[in-house]
């Protein structure tokens, strides 16, 4: 039977937690502040052949998910979502153990996604996504983004592999060992 690890403020506290936070919130809110000041809305500027920079606002979710929802849903919506979600990781990094330096990087960087994000939606009623990825060749255009979006996706599927996929392989490994 597994011992249930206690909660830690200094898991949270630690510097690989902090650092990680810190700098996703830090280039999120620099990078749209960068964005809003040097781009008008709607502005675009090509970087590849796949990529520019586009400003763009978005009430909604993730890639433009509820966008066009009544402002009582988004409120409630949002509120409801980012308060568990935010609650749920400050938890889970707090009770993980100080050994677990990639789950905790991991997780700090969800974290810092997510707060960065919840500023522009307290601060603004909306976020500013400008990362624009396509393809024109077959027509293909995924939904701006932003680097919160991005350390929340990223962090998000990370974690995933880590909790899910790398055990098994670690016990697969074991077992190739004998």
């Amino acid at each position: 039977m597994m011992e249930e690890v206690k909660f830690s403020w200094r898991t949270l506290t630690s510097p690989l937690c902090q650092a990680t936070f810190w700098t996703v919130l830090i280039a999120d809110q620099l990078s749209k502040w960068l964005v809003q000041a040097k781009l008008e809305l709607g502005g675009r500027i090509p970087l590849l052949p796949f990529l520019e920079i586009t400003h763009i606002k978005n009430r909604g979710a993730a890639f433009g998910i509820f966008h066009d929802s009544s402002n009582a849903f988004r409120i409630v919506f949002f509120g409801l979502v980012t308060v568990v979600c935010v609650f749920l990781l400050v938890q889970w990094l707090g009770k993980t153990p100080v050994q677990e330096r990639a789950l905790r990087f991991f997780l700090s960087m969800t974290l810092g996604g997510a707060f960065g994000n919840l500023i522009d939606r307290v601060s603004f009623g909306e976020v500013t996504d400008f990362i624009h990825v396509f393809y024109n060749p077959i027509d293909f255009s995924f939904p701006a983004f932003n680097i919160a979006d991005s350390a929340i996706s990223v962090g998000i599927a990370l974690i995933l592999l880590r909790v899910f996929i790398a055990p098994k392989l670690s016990r697969r490994r074991a077992k190739a060992k004998f």
